[in-house]
């Protein structure tokens, strides 16, 4: 049985959950400066600088609708927005890929740098199958990442680099449950560094200033 081992340093006690509603980024502790961290280069962003928050970092690797594996450093010399949820999510999930997918309707040509990944905090029943049809249901280029039961370390490794809170929430049989889960969004540079935080309240046009902030 799938399972997703959660560290309790994840769950922020100030932050009450509910089932995927908006949550708001945990505090991190700055880290120590690194000559792989990028150079602070001024921007204004709509969401939130969090280039000293200590998230992400390492590459790592899932897998695609075909089963294949996917590496965050396939992707270096593109912005890659990370989106985190599941498939059965009845609201924040599908809104979040709805923002995008418009946003990267306003960026025009320049959406060819940019790649959103959806990344599932339900691997039991998000199978490769599923994400398949999933994630490019809201754009042909999205690409939806999952794990099988041999690789739910990846994911857990994944969830701690990016400081996902998720409960789960039991429902009328074993397969019937949801997810309580953190429900901001990431903007990674093109070198592959966590740059900015997006609240799910973010519009289109504000997701698409930032990555455009990021592109030029």
């Amino acid at each position: 049985m799938f399972k997703i081992h959660l560290s309790a340093a994840l769950i922020v006690s100030a932050i009450m959950l509910s089932a995927c509603q908006p949550q708001v980024p945990a505090s991190t502790a700055k880290p120590a400066a690194s000559a792989d961290m990028p150079q602070h280069q001024q921007y204004s962003f709509e969401g939130s600088d969090v280039r000293d928050a200590g998230l992400g970092g390492d590459d790592f690797s899932l897998l695609d609708g075909k089963g294949k594996s996917v590496h965050l450093r396939d992707f270096r010399g593109k912005v890659v927005a990370l989106v985190f949820g599941y498939t059965h999510c009845p609201d924040v999930c599908p809104t979040n890929l709805l923002a995008y997918a418009d946003a990267i309707n306003q960026l025009g040509e320049k959406s060819k740098q940019v790649q959103v990944l959806f990344i599932t905090l339900d691997p039991l029943r998000d199978t490769p199958q599923v994400m398949a049809e999933y994630a490019p249901a809201f754009n042909p280029n999205f690409i939806g990442l999952t794990v099988d039961k041999s690789r739910l370390q990846a994911l857990n490794s994944v969830i701690t680099q990016y400081k996902i809170a998720v409960h789960k929430v039991a429902g009328s049989s074993a397969k019937d449950y949801q997810l309580d889960h953190s429900t901001g969004t990431y903007l990674l540079d093109k070198q592959g560094h966590t740059v900015v935080y997006e609240p799910h309240s973010q519009t289109a046009t504000q997701l698409a200033h930032d990555m455009k902030q990021l592109l030029d």
